[in-house]
């Protein structure tokens, strides 16, 4: 395996621990760290081949971004939506 492969291997072995962080800053409503994981995911993703994963993490992104800080109830819903297609996207992950 070449050294990219292998770096490729590691993130998608961490992938579950980073969604499990990006899980923990939305149940705790820390929404301005919150976007910053979810930005850092997109392009992560991407650049380790998980193309959907980075799609849904960067519309997840600019859904807070539209929100601002305080998200209502809907908003909220809207965002859950958007996290558990981020999830499904990365239980595909080879």
């Amino acid at each position: 395996m070449n050294p990219l492969e292998e770096l490729s291997a590691e993130y998608r072995r961490e992938l579950p621990a980073k969604l499990e962080k990006i899980a923990a800053l939305w149940s705790a409503r820390r929404v301005p760290e919150l976007h910053r994981a979810l930005h850092t995911l997109a392009g992560s993703a991407g650049t380790f081949g998980l193309p959907e994963l980075s799609v849904a993490a960067r519309e997840a992104e600019n859904y807070l971004e539209a929100c601002g800080p305080a998200l209502d109830a809907r908003q909220q819903a809207g965002f859950q939506q958007l996290f558990d297609g981020i999830c499904r996207c990365s239980i595909g992950a080879p």
